[in-house]
């Protein structure tokens, strides 16, 4: 019995050996994720050029495409892309695009054995409806919030927004932020497309620390364009935030108008409630 028993032990053990050797050669089989694919318009209607590395092992690919962005967990919701490209190809023409839209594309290196990577980066450009061949017209970019001479909290992370676009022709690539008078870049996330061949962005400023910063941005389009930045924003990060001053009344609009009297008509009545309230008192007093 104890023979038997240790048979079995060494047979599990056996198999444990052999599914774990599977499993590491299966994970070594399988081809890198590429890494760095990039988008480029190819001045042709409905189309953009795909670049990447090919990465090692790979003898095919699967190629992706969307209207909006995906990740992994959606990938092969995205539409495929028919294409016979193989192991040494580093660049390949997507087709047949809708025009005026900002497509996302995302691939896969698939090996000899049929083993997939796992997804790519996922690379997108905007595909305007004309194009010009001789685009020198720079982007040009904005921040919307925070406003010019606003004050935020300190250590507490914000939400920058703002928004781009192009007038040449190729649309916008990136928009990129600096908040030491263009020393250090930093690069925004897109968001949504607009109608002026450029996007919405946002930028997290993590943890700002006390101090008065100047905020400016420039956009880069697709063919090598890059704004030369506008007079940005100037905003005070502080301990708390500031009042901001009133609005004189000659300068105020008519909607601004009604409102300034509605809280004046509201003020007006809880003095006067306030007031029968302190009469109603005094006059209980007197009886007494």
């Amino acid at each position: 019995m104890f023979k038997n028993q240790k048979i079995r032990v060494i047979f599990l053990a056996l198999t444990i050996l052999i599914s774990n050797f599977l499993i590491i050669n299966h994970a070594k089989a399988q081809p890198a994720a590429i890494s760095d694919l990039n988008c480029v318009f190819s001045e042709m209607p409905g189309a953009v050029w795909l670049t990447w590395t090919a990465p090692v092992g790979a003898n095919s690919y699967d190629v992706r495409y969307f209207p909006g962005a995906f990740d992994a967990s959606t990938y092969n919701l995205a539409y495929q892309f028919s294409q016979n490209w193989s192991c040494f190809t580093q660049e390949g023409l997507i087709t047949d695009l809708a025009n005026s839209k900002t497509w996302f594309f995302a691939m896969k290196a698939i090996d000899s054995s049929n083993n997939y990577s796992a997804i790519s980066n996922v690379a997108y450009c905007f595909v305007p409806a004309v194009f010009s061949n001789v685009d020198i017209i720079p982007p040009s970019s904005s921040i919307t919030d925070p406003q010019n001479g606003a004050t935020i909290l300190v250590n507490q992370a914000y939400i920058i927004k703002g928004d781009s676009s192009d007038s040449g022709g190729s649309s916008v690539k990136e928009v990129e932020i600096s908040f030491d008078e263009g020393k250090d870049w930093f690069k925004t996330n897109p968001l949504e497309s607009n109608n002026t061949s450029g996007f919405t962005w946002n930028f997290t400023w993590q943890n700002p620390a006390l101090g008065t910063y100047h905020l400016i941005t420039r956009a880069t389009d697709w063919a090598g364009n890059i704004e030369t930045p506008g007079s940005g924003i100037r905003v005070t990060v502080a301990n708390q935030q500031a009042i901001p001053p009133e609005k004189p009344i000659s300068e105020m609009s008519v909607l601004e108008l009604k409102a300034k009297i509605t809280e004046i008509q509201q003020q007006i009545i809880q003095l006067l409630t306030q007031l029968i309230q302190l009469t109603q008192s005094q006059i209980s007093q007197i009886k007494k």
